[in-house]
């Protein structure tokens, strides 16, 4: 069973909640932080005097408060947990149910276990933590079953690039000239145009600034 384990949440309750649920079965060293600064903090230290954290349990929203905070979500520190630890165990604890967050967060963030917040909750977590140890992934009820929906909107490899550039900044023009460099197709400005039309339709957006808005919050682009 892991030894040492590191959650990240920023509810006092949640936080006494999920290390009492864990001691219950098992005689791990629990720390915890309240924001995602602090968290990384923690992993890098815990790596840098060769005791790492083997689970890493992770909220994906943060209440922030009046300090300055480099990392403000739970996506974004996985992200930058797994560059300096590839092989760390993830759990996401979360309130978030939509399937497209969390089958990007299985594909995209190569998590180990995704349970839903909840009545059974703590339950889900205990059955998560021992599965993950035994080298399986875990989804708690709710979350196995967004997994299985059909309907979901996904994106393909190109309309991620697409929507990267769009988020960066760059018009129709500049996108198909990057795309002619880098050997993408299609990359006519028309084509480019079409395809951008399509998204909005398929996303029931109506500027291309709503696209971006709705494609983030779904986590569906890094």
């Amino acid at each position: 069973m892991f030894t040492k384990i590191l959650i990240a949440e920023d509810e006092d309750s949640d936080n006494l909640g999920i290390v009492s649920a864990i001691r219950d079965f098992t005689q791990a060293q629990i720390d915890t932080a309240q924001f995602c600064d602090k968290t990384l903090l923690k992993i890098k230290e815990a790596l840098r005097n060769n005791t790492p954290y083997q689970l890493l349990i992770s909220d994906l929203s943060f209440a922030l408060d009046y300090r300055s905070h480099k990392i403000t979500t739970g996506k974004d520190l996985i992200k930058e947990v797994k560059k300096i630890q590839p092989e760390i165990k993830i759990i996401v604890f979360t309130g978030e149910k939509k399937p497209a967050i969390i089958k990007s967060f299985f594909t995209n963030q190569k998590i180990d276990g995704y349970v839903c917040k909840g009545l059974y909750g703590l339950q889900e977590l205990s059955k998560a933590i021992t599965s993950v140890n035994d080298g399986s992934t875990y989804t708690c009820p709710i979350s196995k079953d967004a997994l299985h929906q059909k309907n979901v909107l996904q994106l393909n490899q190109y309309e991620v690039q697409l929507l990267k550039l769009l988020t960066q900044g760059y018009k129709q023009d500049e996108i198909s000239l990057h795309f002619i460099e880098n050997n993408v197709t299609p990359n006519s400005r028309r084509s480019i145009e079409d395809k951008i039309r399509k998204l909005r339709e398929d996303f029931n957006a109506k500027t291309n600034i709503q696209l971006i808005y709705l494609v983030n919050q779904l986590g569906l682009i890094d």
